[in-house]
């Protein structure tokens, strides 16, 4: 084999080694972007897109008292880009126990399927 076709060989071999390396860090950079996060009242609204339509999502916050109880929902609205409204709902509880004004913790995760062009939002009812 000649010097030269060999050398052309490896270069040419490097440079398709070294483009894809580029693509699959390209692919995976624009898959990572899609992490943002929204603020609502003393809510936090994390929202990831896995790949194959699928996003994750995680609500944290705090509820003023242990007796407010809290409902969390994906709402995935017909429309291209898709638009997704995570509703979060606070209720007082309607039992007759007294209340203590202690801080509680609260946190959601869940899942809802979308394009990766759908926008988020947040909504505290």
């Amino acid at each position: 084999m000649n010097k030269k076709t060999l050398l052309i060989s490896i270069i040419a071999f490097l440079l398709i080694v070294i483009t894809g390396i580029f693509v699959y860090l390209y692919f995976q950079n624009k898959l990572s972007q899609t992490s943002k996060q929204i603020n609502q009242d003393t809510f936090t609204l994390t929202y990831t897109y896995k790949g194959d339509n699928q996003w994750e999502y995680t609500v944290k916050g705090t509820l003023p008292t242990p007796c407010v109880s809290v409902t969390t929902d994906a709402l995935v609205m017909e429309s291209y880009p898709e638009q997704v409204r995570v509703r979060v709902r606070q209720q007082e509880s309607s039992s007759t126990d007294v209340c203590i004004a202690v801080i509680k913790d609260y946190s959601y995760t869940g899942t809802f399927n979308a394009s990766s062009k759908a926008t988020v939002s947040l909504v505290v009812e």
